[in-house]
């Protein structure tokens, strides 16, 4: 092919360019480490091309370009067709088509392309902040696209051209709306469920070390919302969300047990213990949800183990609305088995001596499990420990180094320590991880993942049957973690920076996002059922549904003309209304009426036959009409227009004098 210069503008190259970076953008961080270099490379490289009027690079030299492009994909990301690579291909080749965006025809391509990477980012999710950024680059887009049309025009912010841009994408809104109100929905995407890998997810996982949740203190995220029918809303002291349930401890990571069968559902219980409530979880990417100590049953697609532990047998990679109902106790009656027991009293035998030691000096005074307790929970309120942010690195024997050394810590060093202190005491224990507290936003509580929290469950075993107690040991040393919830902490301890400000503004933005989840992310098959059979609609009758939409599907169309034809109405009336007074004049020649409908070039020339006097005034006439009428950039304006009528009372004064009127 023959290398070209360009038939671009730099203010059309520019607009285009920007367009491809807005698309880009959000899904940057996803994309490999080369990237962004190559992005700077070919956009630097393409306005020097412009600036300079530099040709077109050689065919050859493009195609080694997107070889070299596609080889690095399959290296950094691998070989096949997931969807991961389906879209940074998409993308990459995308910022690559500017090397050769050179015609107007190319041009269009990359502003298509655009909108297709946009849309592209809805794969991974669909939040309410990203969706208005997604908007504003539809905007630009769109706008790349009206200067495209608008050749002649070299303002760089024309206000007609960013109106244009606006009214279109204002009547695309309510047939965007209609759609998703009305369109048959699946019952899970074609695509399937949002993929949230590298999207940078953080949040409790299935094992605990010192430090790991430390590292949610200072992330503002939401992790659930809990909505409580009847205004049944717990103290602050009861918001345990249980979590994974932690057995197994290698003398510094604890970590979870297989179980192979599932908890039985609650059945008796007094009706002013149970609290009824609906969850509206994050994603997670894990298979764990969440739930009030302790759930009385599990909600449907998900079982609970034997631990309580609430399980989702898919992961959770969107948004999942659930409800339940839990007992508001510290405590639950479960018989424990041998071989249960036997894992929960298992502990490094070899480390922590000093720890050994002194559980053996309590265990002298008292061997009663309560009393053991009570013992290390004292131990923790009148010893110098501290709740702390920022605890020293443990080495080592952990348990020793914490007890007797450092005695700095956040929760899981207190839950993870206190669990350790109960086994080697001869009491079944175990850690759980999970949420505390929660912020109360209004129309429901939201639970950040600051809100992370461990404590300790310890098996009493009494005559007849044994229950698990709930024992925070955090709250021995800070209860006010605990009754006022790790808002107030923050409030006491972050920088003014990111204070009070920034974290009314984000809870402030999770109520909008809250609705925006409720209405648009959460609207499914059920709730669209629920649509039609509001407005009488048996969604179960296929014609009737097939019908309906070819109805609307006519009526957008109908829809779409309406504002087409009123703009190139009020356009073009004035126009109009000149030229048929021009008509009106001859409207007794009847040698005319054939010429009225075949256009005003050759009525006028029909006319200057007739009437030769009129020659230059009709021809002034017809110039200024087609310039306003026609031209790329029309111009009819009110000097525009007085001139026409200027012109066109010459004419009839011209015809006055030859008697033609």
């Amino acid at each position: 092919m023959t290398r070209i210069k360009s038939q671009l503008s730099l203010k059309q190259l520019f607009w285009i360019t920007f367009a491809v970076l807005l698309a880009v953008l959000p899904q940057a961080y996803r994309l490999p480490m080369w990237f962004l270099p190559m992005t700077a490379l070919v956009v630097g490289y393409r306005f020097y091309a412009q600036i300079n009027q530099l040709k077109r690079a050689y065919n050859r030299i493009l195609i080694m370009v997107a070889i070299v492009a596609l080889i690095m994909i399959i290296y950094s990301q691998g070989f096949g067709l997931s969807r991961e690579i389906s879209v940074t291909i998409l993308i990459t080749m995308t910022v690559l088509k500017l090397l050769e965006t050179y015609a107007m025809r190319d041009a269009l391509l990359v502003v298509m392309l655009c909108y297709f990477v946009t849309m592209t980012r809805f794969l991974y999710s669909q939040d309410l902040l990203l969706v208005l950024y997604l908007f504003g680059s539809a905007f630009v887009t769109t706008h790349a696209l009206a200067v495209l049309n608008f050749q002649r025009n070299e303002k760089w912010f024309d206000r007609k051209q960013i109106n244009s841009t606006a009214g279109s994408l204002a009547l695309a809104i309510p047939f965007a709306v209609l759609f998703f109100l009305v369109f048959p929905r699946l019952g899970s995407p074609i695509w399937g469920s949002p993929d949230i890998f590298g999207e940078g997810k953080t949040g409790i996982s299935d094992s605990m070390s010192p430090g790991s949740i430390i590292e949610l203190f200072m992330d503002d995220s939401p992790a659930f919302r809990v909505t409580f029918k009847n205004d049944k809303k717990p103290t602050n002291n009861q918001l345990y969300w249980r979590g994974p349930v932690l057995w197994n401890f290698d003398g510094r990571t604890w970590s979870r047990e297989k179980q192979n069968s599932t908890r039985k559902t609650i059945r008796q219980y007094q009706p002013e213990q149970v609290i009824d409530y609906q969850i509206e979880l994050e994603s997670t990417g894990q298979n764990y949800m969440f739930g009030l100590d302790y759930i009385v049953d599990a909600p449907k697609g998900a079982f609970l183990l034997p631990d309580s532990m609430l399980y989702a047998p898919v992961k959770i990679n969107q948004l999942r609305h659930y409800e339940l109902q839990s007992l508001l106790l510290d405590r639950f009656y479960s018989p424990l088995s041998d071989k249960n027991e036997t894992l929960l009293l298992n502990f490094p035998e070899q480390q922590n001596l000093k720890t050994q030691a002194l559980i053996e000096t309590w265990q002298q005074d008292s061997a009663d499990p309560i009393d053991i307790v009570n013992r290390a929970l004292n131990h923790f309120n009148q010893e110098p420990f501290f709740y702390s942010y920022t605890p020293p690195a443990l080495e080592g024997d952990v348990i020793d180094a914490f007890l007797f050394e450092s005695k700095r810590g956040f929760c899981e060093h207190y839950a993870s320590t206190f669990t350790i202190m109960m086994r080697m005491a001869g009491i079944p224990a175990r850690v759980v991880t999970g949420y505390q507290g929660g912020v109360d936003n209004g129309d429901y509580l939201l639970v950040k993942q600051s809100d992370a929290h461990a404590w300790s469950e310890v098996y009493i075993q009494e005559e007849d049957s044994g229950y698990w107690l709930r024992v925070d040991p955090t709250s021995m040393v800070a209860p006010e973690r605990v009754e006022m919830g790790s808002r107030q902490i923050m409030d006491q301890k972050r920088n003014i920076i990111d204070y009070e400000w920034l974290i009314n503004f984000k809870e402030s933005m999770d109520k909008y996002r809250y609705q925006w989840n409720q209405w648009v992310r959460d609207f499914n098959v059920s709730k669209q059922e629920a649509l039609f059979r509001a407005i009488g609609i048996d969604h179960r009758d296929g014609k009737t549904l097939a019908l309906m939409l070819a109805g609307i599907l006519m009526m957008t169309i109908l829809l779409s003309l309406i504002p087409i034809w009123w703009i190139k109405r009020k356009k073009y009336h004035d126009l109009q209304k000149i030229y048929l007074q021009l008509i009106h004049l001859f409207r007794k020649q009847e040698v005319l009426y054939g010429y009225r409908t075949q256009g005003i070039e050759k009525f006028v020339h029909k006319l200057i036959t007739l009437y030769p006097n009129i020659e230059v005034q009709a021809n002034h006439f017809l110039k200024l009409y087609l310039n306003a009428r026609y031209s790329v950039n029309p111009s009819h304006n009110q000097q525009t227009l007085a001139q026409l009528n200027n012109s066109l009372q010459k004419i009839k004064s011209l015809l006055k004098e030859q008697h033609a009127l």
